[in-house]
């Protein structure tokens, strides 16, 4: 498995070889939400879930990653810093978990992973900011098809491979109630865009779903 963009792939390799190789069946927890954010997670082969507890207790997804990528990155700025998310393996998954006190080590061999800590910090915190933007000034449409989109590419879905996404999460994701995303889904599967299914979604149209966006 290659590097994350952005990393060198010394870089990658000194750190899938200084940590602990684990692996997680589908449906199993990495970490959950308010443990110690205490090691950086290379996600190499796989798929997993970001989830949270909304406000009214339901536990949504929020995001998905696909390899290769990184989480649990904050750990490694704030030592006092507890997850805020819950992470599930949405199939096999391999990691490599690097504690912070490695990574450190790793930063004096390795110089440009302190670049790279700081620009994948910066770019999570971009994303956050266009998400508030769009909530702000996007109709509740132009959201939802933007998230469906983004979790294909995310995923690296390609075909009619379905989405492991429930119409609560894809409302969660997109900032609206949950009727408003049944509502909305709907009217994207009564023009043949996408396909609801128990528990996924399938995107039959993406060229019309983009324009949707």
């Amino acid at each position: 498995m290659g590097a994350v963009p952005g990393l060198p792939a010394a870089a990658w390799e000194a750190l899938e070889g200084s940590g602990r190789p684990r692996r997680f069946h589908a449906g199993e927890v990495v970490f959950h939400q308010g443990d110690p954010c205490e090691a950086l997670f290379l996600l190499r082969e796989g798929r997993v879930a970001v989830r949270t507890v909304s406000p009214d207790g339901q536990e949504v997804t929020v995001g998905l990653l696909a390899a290769p990528d990184v989480f649990g990155e904050v750990g490694l700025i704030r030592a006092d810093h507890h997850h805020t998310a819950t992470v599930v393996a949405l199939s096999p998954v391999a990691v490599v978990s690097i504690a912070g006190s490695q990574f450190t080590g790793l930063r004096l061999s390795h110089p440009e992973l302190t670049e790279w800590l700081l620009l994948t910090v910066t770019a999570r915190l971009e994303r956050t900011m266009s998400l508030l933007a769009e909530a702000l000034y996007l109709d509740a449409d132009r959201r939802l098809a933007r998230r469906l989109l983004d979790c294909r590419r995310s995923l690296g879905i390609a075909g009619d491979e379905p989405l492991p996404l429930t119409q609560e999460d894809l409302a969660a994701m997109a900032g609206v109630t949950r009727p408003t995303a049944n509502r909305l889904l709907r009217r994207l599967e009564e023009a043949g865009i996408v396909q609801l299914g128990r528990r996924h979604i399938t995107i039959l149209d993406p060229e019309a779903l983009q324009a949707a966006s």
